[in-house]
């Protein structure tokens, strides 16, 4: 309804302007011409005429027309040129029947608009203009409608596929995640039962809650250290002691948001890759802190380190790669996954995502 009186209040400004411009040239003739008029009389007549062709255009014709052009065909030009007799003949008759009246009204008495038959015919080709330009004028608004109903009708297919996308993609972590957490299982149960338990118990609560539905694309980083730290009981279960962990997360970064199972991948990948061996003890480190407009992840771990380039690395393993695939869908070229040797030893991953809130308990079932 807001938009129908917008539409009408232009229309109705417009055809008011379009009036008065043709009052003003029409009285002035008069005027530069010595021939003396009532103003009221060039002003009844130009201002009937522009909202006689603006009620009959936007009411009747209106319809007719956009028929015509649905249908197009052979049949468009001749529907065309039916319109517009009809249009014209209502619009001379509006004139002759308004003009008469509001001359009444005003005491101009009586309005001469000559022999009415020849009047049809002269008025006929001001109203073809006036019909031309109409027409044109909705066949561009029409198209532009049809534009932008496409453009929004890309964009949320769009969306929808990206969203698809997001979803198969997790899914494709979550078994990868709940095979290699079995096989930790199985490594173990043979050697220390209370730990396989352990990891059991572990598991089943991680699965809980990795496997149910998040509301959105994203979660809060408070969210996903949760499910990290359930993930790090099964893994400190299996290395025992060898096994050292630090968290260093500001209290002004849990709040950010990040994509669901991001952390777990990049840790399970240094566990399995970056594990300096069996003699040697196992560290992690998980950092995460704001720089500038950006949240800016760091999982560091004291391995072997990569060989060849970091692309490669990353395309090699499920984890890495379905996280870059991820990011890429979420935030296109505003991320970075970089994976870099550390001078020290080991291997650096490092994430960077555009920082924005999210609310914990949003996350929550």
């Amino acid at each position: 309804m807001r938009v129908f009186w917008r539409g009408a209040t232009i229309v109705a400004m417009v055809t008011t302007a379009v009036g008065l411009l043709l009052f003003g040239y029409h009285y002035l003739n008069f005027v530069t011409s010595g021939v003396y008029t009532p103003i009221s009389a060039p002003l009844i007549e130009e201002m009937t005429g522009a909202w006689g062709a603006a009620v009959l255009l936007m009411g009747p014709v209106l319809p007719l027309v956009r028929r015509i052009q649905k249908r197009g065909g052979a049949l468009a030009i001749p529907s065309h040129i039916a319109v517009l007799i009809g249009f014209s003949f209502l619009h001379t008759s509006w004139n002759a029947t308004t003009r008469q009246l509001l001359y009444t009204i005003f005491g101009l008495g009586h309005y001469d608009y000559g022999i009415m038959p020849t009047r049809y015919f002269m008025e006929f080709p001001m109203d073809v203009i006036a019909y031309a330009l109409f027409v044109s004028l909705v066949m561009l608004i029409d198209h532009y409608g049809a534009s932008r109903d496409r453009e929004v009708q890309v964009a949320r297919l769009e969306g929808e596929l990206n969203s698809l996308r997001l979803a198969t993609l997790e899914s494709q972590l979550q078994p990868h995640f709940l095979f290699n957490a079995l096989n930790t299982v199985s490594s173990v149960m043979y050697e220390d039962l209370a730990a396989a338990d352990s990891i059991l118990a572990s598991l089943a609560d991680l699965l809980r809650r990795t496997l149910r539905s998040s509301p959105g694309p994203e979660v809060s980083l408070h969210d996903e250290l949760e499910t990290l730290d359930l993930y790090l009981a099964i893994m400190r279960a299996r290395f025992a002691d060898r096994l050292t962990v630090d968290v260093d997360i500001s209290d002004d970064v849990r709040c950010a948001a990040v994509p669901p199972l991001l952390l777990q991948p990049l840790v399970e990948n240094a566990l399995k890759h970056g594990d300096p061996g069996p003699s040697i003890p196992a560290h992690v480190a998980v950092r995460a802190r704001q720089s500038g407009g950006d949240l800016l992840l760091e999982v560091q771990d004291n391995g072997p380190g990569i060989t060849g380039s970091p692309e490669a690395a990353i395309g090699r393993g499920i984890g890495l790669g379905n996280t870059k695939r991820r990011l890429d869908h979420l935030y296109g070229d505003q991320h970075q996954l970089a994976l870099q040797n550390r001078s020290s030893g080991g291997l650096s991953v490092t994430v960077r995502i555009p920082f924005h809130h999210i609310a914990p308990e949003a996350t929550h079932e």
